[in-house]
């Protein structure tokens, strides 16, 4: 039995058992074939990363840790189909709180409990009978951020006491009467007193903050105003679900008020009372999002994800017991910040076989095997307006800086060290001009392989000390080539999709790497160069 025989049943033995799991997937879970664009649910991850304080009672030491952490609740758009915890060995009671709709996760533990996660993961899917809507516009409010909320010196029993001690009744009668003189209704007066709740500049306004603890939310001060006007008000906090992934999402706060059986939230843009369908409702009231004893350094990300995966997720609504080994061991029951970072990692082996069908069956030179696939995935945050000049001019520019280092002769360890710095530089330099011409970048520089290309540098100036300009220039443009044509590959939508939802598909990918790999006839280079030798050959044999 020879080599290539041997590497043909291999590899038709991984593709059998690729397409075996991934066609027993397909049939059996109703896992989506192709990417869903019409997101109707979304992940929601709340992580909480903590640590613990040694509590002293008097002269035993008790290690005692209690957090509080409201949890999302249904709304007339969203409904929770599935929710589940990962707390370790934290005692957990979820619980609704009396005459509210509140609901409350408390983790209780008694011993150390420093450096532990608590993760909070549920599917949100919007119902049926509900329309998108226009989810980019805002409701009133502002945004609140996650480390605002897990600060904890505000304490509503102590704001409650200090109320009542020192109630600022002048300023809250004379903005009431202010507001009732210019409205008719209940609604039109709730206008506004969020319209004097604004006025950051009146002492009025200034006075009742102060006792409120309270110096930028103008939906608690409303609310506060109006309840103290006898008009049921209450702030409601939620968040936004979007058809992309956002990682350590903003909480929202907005202004909602009673009208019969009804509570309608203001949105100023319009000022106008609606049905508040906009957010995913986390909770309302003036509260924290979670309370704490015995953690410090406790930290909050709440991370929503569009949800492709349709069929678990139906089945999961219409109450059916999944044990599908295969999905229960999938990526989707990742956390959401290890799914981001599988997200690329699947389509690593895509454009490798991509590289390997280049180099291999075509006969395109590059500067490597991996560093095309690299700079491909750098082209995903860059883009290729930005990516391929980018590119460009770092190498060029670290070309001279290498052939100025060549001159002072330094041994290849301390001389790529200085190429790699050099590489830092460049690229500081080029992200202060591009911030000044206005082309935001974000995060694109800082993931821009800098070592690959430090090492892209230090091969092109082998290259061209070696086998001339020529060469170089061939292969640059060749690395170049191959890391365009791999970035359409890992961007489509569809090899996305079917790379993370059928991971099992990388044994296909494996077979067919083997396959290449065991490929020893000409490349289609080999062709062209071949024939214009033949025709060299015929001319002189005429």
């Amino acid at each position: 039995m020879n080599r290539t025989f041997r590497a043909l049943v291999l590899a038709l033995f991984l593709a059998a058992i690729a397409l075996t799991i991934f066609f027993h997937k397909l049939t059996t879970s109703d896992v989506p074939l192709s990417p869903n664009q019409a997101y109707r649910s979304w992940y929601v991850e709340a992580k909480l990363s903590l640590n613990s304080d040694k509590l002293s009672l008097a002269s035993e030491e008790v290690n005692s840790t209690t957090i509080k952490l409201y949890l999302p609740q249904e709304s007339q758009r969203y409904k929770i189909v599935d929710e589940d915890f990962t707390d370790g060995k934290f005692n957990r009671q979820v619980k609704t709180l009396e005459n509210s709709p509140n609901r409350v996760a408390v983790f209780t533990r008694q011993d150390d409990a420093n450096n532990k996660f608590i993760f909070y993961r549920a599917i949100i899917r919007r119902k049926d009978n509900a329309t998108p809507g226009s989810e980019e516009v805002p409701i009133s409010g502002r945004r609140l951020v996650d480390q605002e909320f897990v600060k904890f010196g505000q304490n509503t029993a102590r704001v409650e006491d200090n109320l009542k001690e020192n109630l600022p009744t002048a300023e809250i009668n004379a903005l009431l009467n202010e507001a009732k003189k210019q409205s008719s209704d209940r609604l039109s007066l709730a206008k506004q007193i969020y319209q004097l709740s604004l006025r950051t500049d009146d002492i009025r306004v200034q006075a009742i903050r102060r006792n409120l603890r309270n110096q930028k939310s103008t939906p608690e001060l409303a609310a506060f105003l109006l309840t103290q006007g006898n008009i049921p008000a209450r702030v409601g906090n939620g968040i936004l679900l979007r058809s992309k992934e956002v990682y350590s999402t903003d909480f929202i706060q907005w202004l909602e008020i009673q009208e019969g059986d009804r509570w309608l939230a203001f949105d100023p843009i319009d000022y106008s009372f609606r049905e508040q369908d906009r957010y995913l409702t986390w909770w309302y009231g003036s509260d924290r999002v979670l309370q704490a004893k015995g953690v410090s350094n406790i930290a909050l990300e709440v991370v929503v994800q569009p949800n492709t995966d349709k069929g678990l997720t139906n089945a999961i609504r219409q109450g059916e017991k999944v044990s599908n080994i295969l999905l229960d061991y999938s990526l989707f029951n990742l956390p959401l910040a290890n799914q981001r970072i599988f997200q690329v990692l699947v389509l690593v082996p895509i454009g490798a076989l991509v590289i390997s069908v280049l180099h291999q069956m075509i006969g395109l030179q590059t500067f490597g095997t991996f560093t095309p696939i690299l700079i491909a995935l750098s082209f995903r945050q860059t883009g290729l307006l930005v990516g391929i000049p980018l590119f460009v001019i770092v190498v060029i520019l670290g070309l001279l800086i290498r052939a100025y280092l060549n001159r002072l002769q330094l041994l290849i360890v301390p001389r790529l060290a200085a190429i790699l710095t050099a590489t830092v530089l460049i690229m500081a330099v080029l992200a202060i001009i591009m911030e000044h011409l206005n082309i935001d970048l974000g995060l694109s520089i800082s993931l821009f392989p800098i070592v690959i290309l430090a090492m892209t540098i230090e091969r092109a100036a082998v290259t061209w000390e070696e086998q001339g300009p020529t060469d170089t220039i061939i292969a640059g443009l060749g690395s170049l080539l191959a890391a365009v044509i791999g970035y359409f590959c890992i961007i489509n939508p569809y090899v996305q999709h079917l790379a993370f939802a059928f991971p099992e598909l990388l044994l296909l990918v494996l077979a067919l790497n083997i396959l290449v790999g065991r490929y020893n006839g000409y490349k289609l280079i080999e062709y062209f160069r071949f024939r214009s030798l033949q025709r060299q050959l015929n001319q002189t044999q005429g």
